[in-house]
């Protein structure tokens, strides 16, 4: 019998007393084979063998278990290397951390938007959300989606389409109640925010004058839901119709904008304002603790200024909705451009000039090649895709 045998031998029958306690199915399973091996009159080589392991093997954990006396040396190691030159650095570690602690409610693709954006550091978001969940910053209960009616997301083709909602600050102040009004822009998600005592007639008209003066594009619809202070639709006076005299109505008519109810039991509808609201206690009432009203008012007007100048999405293409409302308006005009130019082109305005009291065309003139704008470059790819499909 060789040494090793010999030593394993003496070593297995002083810890098998403490062989019931071993919990690990490998470590166990490692115990079995080399103790058949110490204990069989046969060969090394037979006996490895017979359990689909070479000696290699057997003398690895033979030598491991004599060199430290117990059966913790039997357990696998962890076969990371002790240097990845692909690991994340430090610095960019530490800059995730300080994002999510500054803002616990954003997720890893806004801050790998902000450390492109701002730091200039490429990070994928499925990196940053290895880390977050390797610090342990992330919470693993996942809720489920609920499965409704309207679950197709989709955004208007330009501003204008605005949603509008009332909502109940969540907490007390001073043992009042407080409410908050929101409208947002269906395409830019460009919100208006303000905070009321009430929420009366009085109080939506003089919000809607707010809206009408704040958002910075013309309005063509609002949407609401079938609250009384939006329609006198279920009034016992008027039946199931709207009688088109309430308020919010009048205010409407006016000003030659559109207004129009949802169905009934589905607020999914006006699923964009519903989700600001969810927004709002996530990243705003959650991180605040206003002790009067006006202090409220003061953080709920900074909070709308973040979310439209400061407030990238992924939905917008990472654009703010200051952003995005600019981006519309370009588009618009590159488009407008591009219907008259296409179909307007048999059209051809003679410009005049005044030369004393008589009027002179204009003569042609050479212009220099100026830069090509964004307006420029997109109604280029317009023509481009005319030629294509002709």
């Amino acid at each position: 019998m060789s040494k090793v045998k010999y030593d394993l031998k003496c070593l297995i029958s002083r810890l098998s007393s403490d062989a019931h306690k071993i919990k690990d199915r490998k470590v166990k399973q490692k115990y079995y084979f080399l103790k058949e091996v110490a204990n069989s009159p046969k060969s090394i080589k037979l006996i490895c063998g017979k359990w689909g392991h070479s000696r290699e093997y057997f003398y690895k954990w033979a030598h491991r278990l004599l060199d430290q006396g117990e059966f913790a040396a039997l357990e696998e190691k962890s076969k990371a290397p002790k240097y990845s030159p692909n690991a994340t650095a430090p610095r960019i570690i530490k800059k995730i951390k300080k994002l999510r602690k500054l803002e616990p409610y954003i997720g890893g693709e806004r801050i790998s938007f902000k450390l492109r954006s701002k730091h200039k550091i490429k990070c994928p978001a499925s990196t940053v959300n290895d880390i977050l969940k390797r610090e342990n910053m992330i919470d693993k209960a996942y809720t489920k989606r609920a499965t409704k009616k309207h679950l197709k997301r989709y955004r208007r083709p330009f501003p204008g389409y605005v949603q509008l909602d009332i909502k109940y600050v969540p907490y007390k102040i001073d043992g009042r109640q407080y409410y908050e009004f929101n409208a947002v822009d269906h395409h830019s998600s460009y919100r208006v925010m303000e905070l009321y005592k009430n929420r009366s007639i009085d109080s939506v008209i003089d919000f809607l004058d707010k809206v009408h003066h704040q958002m910075p594009f013309k309005i063509i619809q609002i949407q609401t839901d079938n609250a009384t202070e939006f329609t006198d639709k279920f009034s016992s006076s008027y039946g199931k119709e709207p009688s088109g005299k309430h308020a919010f109505d009048s205010w409407c008519m006016l000003r030659l904008i559109e207004h129009k109810l949802i169905p009934v039991g589905e607020k999914e509808i006006n699923g964009k304002v519903e989700n600001t609201h969810r927004f709002d206690d996530k990243e705003f009432y959650s991180q605040i603790d206003p002790k009067s009203f006006e202090e409220l008012k003061i953080l709920l007007a900074e909070h709308m200024k973040r979310w439209n100048t400061e407030r990238a999405t992924k939905t917008l293409s990472w654009l703010t909705p200051e952003q995005s409302v600019r981006e519309a308006y370009i588009k618009a005009i590159a488009m407008l451009n591009y219907i008259i130019t296409r179909y307007s082109c048999y059209i051809k305005p003679i410009k005049y000039t005044y030369i004393g009291t008589a009027r002179v065309e204009n003569l042609k003139k050479k212009k220099k090649a100026k830069r090509k704008t964004y307006v420029d470059r997109y109604l280029q790819y317009l023509d481009w895709l005319d030629k294509k499909a002709s």
